[in-house]
């Protein structure tokens, strides 16, 4: 894994994960104790979190298979190769914008935001949601449903299951998309 993949991993987990969490220690009435323990036991959480991770990959790359999707999966995979990835830097990399992304989406803004308006933000930032190109745009109402949907398991179990959930997303996608392979190419 290259320097500038280990400096955007730390920036990410430290950078989103100390916003966020100086927006709960500010701006909202709850410990960080209970924050990070949650409503349910930790492995309960990191069971469903990590289930529901990867099959919202699985719904994910399903609309990325489809023919109307090739040109912006083509596009897609080349931006994520121009990096050498191993595997542990996709792991990596899944880790600290799960952990650092859902510290400061979930735990940090939706409590002050809301769900819904979280949600948008979170894929806006991300680029998904673009008015010139639907294409794109469609993957990324995907996106809004799939990000409330973690952020209502963060509100119903816990911070940790939304941070399982986020960095098993990310890893399922970026391993099938730096595969050595054309699996991520050919259309599904």
């Amino acid at each position: 894994m290259s320097r500038y993949m280990r400096f955007l991993g730390w920036a990410t987990l430290l950078g989103f994960g100390l916003l966020g969490l100086g927006l709960v220690y500010f701006f909202q009435e709850i410990p960080m104790i209970e924050l990070l323990a949650g409503h349910w036991p930790l492995l309960a959480q990191m069971f469903l979190g990590l289930s529901a991770g990867v099959l919202s990959a699985f719904l994910a790359k399903w609309v990325i298979c489809r023919p109307f999707f090739s040109q912006e999966r083509v596009k897609y995979q080349r931006l994520i190769n121009q990096w050498s990835w191993t595997p542990g830097g996709v792991v990596f990399i899944s880790i600290c914008a799960g952990v650092g992304e859902e510290l400061f989406f979930r735990a940090g803004l939706q409590p002050l935001l809301g769900l819904w308006t979280t949600s948008v933000l979170f894929v806006l930032i991300h680029g998904y949601l673009n008015p010139f190109n639907w294409r794109i745009s469609s993957y990324g109402l995907l996106m809004v449903g799939l990000i409330a949907f973690f952020g209502y398991l963060f509100q119903e179990t816990g911070i940790l299951t939304a941070m399982a959930a986020h960095a098993a997303f990310d890893a399922v996608l970026l391993f099938w998309l730096t595969a050595k392979n054309d699996d991520a190419v050919r259309i599904g």
